[in-house]
């Protein structure tokens, strides 16, 4: 029975990596994140991630290796420009910084992150402030 819940887990978890390859080809956004930042309830360091979103919900979070550390449910938002290489935006309070928009450049809407209670318990000691990483030229 052991052995069975086993194989069923690592089964969903390669569905999972199926579906953020799928999500990868929509659009992203590479950028060097000079801090460290939190995202569906995990805390990650500064250093080089991709952003990818997808034509659903679904924002997925790599390392410059590939590897997928987060997927979040993210809603579609319009009304900024990208730029050229893109953009990832992230709402600060005090030293606790939390994904909040990512901005791919090849789509025309971008992708807000949901608050989560952390963040909201952040919000409370500190004031907001924004910080918008650009991406990397390619």
């Amino acid at each position: 029975m052991k052995k069975q819940w086993v194989r069923v887990a690592g089964l969903l978890f390669s569905m999972g990596d199926l579906c953020a390859v799928g999500y990868a080809q929509t659009g992203g956004v590479t950028a060097k994140v000079p801090f460290k930042f939190s995202v569906a309830g995990r805390t990650f360091g500064a250093g080089d991630y991709r952003i990818d979103v997808g034509s659903q919900q679904v924002t997925v979070v790599s390392l410059r290796d590939g590897r997928t550390v987060a997927m979040v449910l993210a809603n579609k938002v319009t009304g900024k420009d990208p730029g050229k290489t893109g953009r990832i935006v992230f709402r600060c309070y005090r030293e606790n910084c939390f994904l909040g928009e990512v901005w791919s450049p090849r789509a025309d809407e971008g992708r807000k992150v949901m608050t989560t209670g952390a963040e909201r318990e952040a919000a409370r000691v500190g004031e907001e402030r924004y910080f918008a990483v650009m991406g990397a030229e390619k």
